[in-house]
């Protein structure tokens, strides 16, 4: 009997989502360090990930990878704003909080998104489907599976924690939210 080389079917589209939302959350820690001069924890998680941008990083993977030029960039922007839009209603409905405001920038809608975001979502997913994605799928794909599946057994359960830890209590504070 051999062992199966090939991922088992989620094991790719959770290690790319934990690797997303972690780069997210990298982003949104050195934009608000470069803006502001302060390093600050962002998001409802306690822990180093932003899962709006794994679901919505994941979502134009599976989605979009069949689009190139202004038509991937333009549907990355509305299902990245899709994704934004919804996370902000969800967090403000269930915790009278917002994590982010777009109120000051041009074009906003209800502070929720604005063209910056869709901009950044649009060129994002640019990259993240013609040079990216593909690449970080390959190298996945090359590690031992028994890595592979331990590192989505401990990545799950660590989320799931967190999860559990900020529905209680949600990651708030100075630079990171504030009353709806």
């Amino acid at each position: 009997m051999s062992m199966k080389k090939e991922p088992s079917a989620l094991e790719l589209p959770l290690l790319l989502f934990f690797l997303l939302s972690a780069a997210g959350w990298l982003w949104e820690v050195l934009f608000v360090r470069l803006s502001t001069g302060q390093t600050v924890n962002r998001g409802f998680f306690h822990g180093p990930w932003l899962p709006v941008y794994g679901a919505g990083g994941l979502l134009i993977l599976l989605l979009l990878s069949h689009l190139c030029g202004a038509r991937l960039m333009a549907l990355s922007a509305l299902l990245g704003g899709g994704v934004e839009y919804s996370a902000s209603l969800l967090l403000e409905g269930l915790f009278h909080t917002r994590w982010w405001d777009y109120s000051a920038w041009p074009l906003d809608l209800n502070g929720r998104i604005c063209l910056g975001s869709l901009a950044a979502f649009a060129g994002a997913g640019w990259v993240l489907v013609r040079l990216l994605g593909p690449a970080l799928a390959q190298e996945l794909s090359r590690l031992p599976r028994p890595l592979r599946t331990g590192a989505c057994r401990v990545l799950c359960a660590l989320f799931v924690l967190d999860a559990a830890l900020s529905l209680v209590h949600p990651n708030t504070g100075a630079g990171i939210s504030f009353p709806a």
